[in-house]
């Protein structure tokens, strides 16, 4: 049976790290496309497959799950009003019927038992509490012999060069706050495990780098970087918990903007996907 909304079952920390607004929303995830970030998951599609993409943000990579899977509904679900908000305005200015987003819940999706041909979510295991929680629900809504398919960051992969302790300080502190937060950062290599102890077959598990090397990226993930790093709320949590101090977040913001100048400037930042069918 379908689940009802109710917000109150996630828990009042749990949310998205990098905040809606934020420059990392803004700037990265609308920039996401179904070839660059979903390329993995295309084979198992077609078309004539219903489609639900969980932690759909600014449906940026749902709007082209719509042309691949047509003419069947491809559904965007996203806990935050505002980017399912964005993601139909996406939506209506590019002319694509076959698509609908929806404000919900990955703990209790509003859906019937059995309901979809194949399940997406992308970065969003890596945000929630109860990975294990979410992944059941998945499970729940997808018919017999659907796929699922999953990709998170693991931060235990990243490659930076040229080395330097300020930019080395700044991703242990960025991963403490992840994780007092309630995320996961190091989650990708354990996505084949969670979808196999959930009851998914046929799992297969693989790794990915986005990267970025020349001036434009260096400079567009540098600027992420020191707008994270400028956030009042990020601010406020990393010196509260005594992570850093002002005077050190500061040192990190000017340590990210000479890499971005520097031409051996070099960063690839890994994922992990999993793939499984219900049996």
């Amino acid at each position: 049976m379908a689940h009802q909304l109710d917000d109150n079952h996630i828990s009042s920390n749990e949310g998205y790290t990098h905040g809606y607004d934020s420059a990392i929303t803004q700037k990265i995830h609308t920039g996401r496309t179904v070839d660059k970030q979903a390329s993995w998951f295309l084979p198992y599609l077609k078309p004539g497959m219903t489609l639900l993409d969980c932690g759909c943000a600014t449906g940026s990579i749902t709007v082209g799950f719509a042309d691949v899977v047509a003419p069947s509904q491809v559904i965007g679900v996203d806990i935050s009003e505002a980017e399912i908000e964005r993601a139909r305005k996406r939506a209506t200015e590019a002319a694509i019927e076959n698509v609908r987003f929806e404000v919900g819940n990955i703990y209790q999706l509003d859906f019937p038992d059995q309901s979809f041909d194949a399940i997406f979510s992308h970065n969003v295991l890596e945000h929630v509490g109860e990975p294990s929680r979410a992944i059941k629900e998945m499970h729940r809504v997808l018919k017999p012999g659907g796929i699922i398919g999953v990709r998170d960051v693991d931060l235990g992969g990243r490659i930076y060069a040229p080395t330097d302790a300020l930019m080395e300080r700044f991703w242990v502190v960025y991963e403490s706050d992840w994780v007092g937060v309630n995320g996961h950062p190091r989650i990708g290599h354990q996505l084949g495990g969670l979808l196999i102890e959930a009851g998914f077959t046929e799992v297969k598990a693989s790794a990915s780098y986005e990267v970025y090397s020349d001036p434009e990226t260096r400079g567009g993930i540098a600027e992420v970087i020191v707008s994270r790093l400028s956030e009042t709320d990020f601010v406020e949590r990393v010196i509260e918990r005594q992570f850093t101090n002002a005077d050190e977040l500061e040192a990190m913001k000017a340590a990210w903007q000479t890499w971005q100048e520097r031409p051996d400037g070099f960063l690839a930042a890994s994922h992990c996907e999993a793939v499984g069918r219900k049996a």
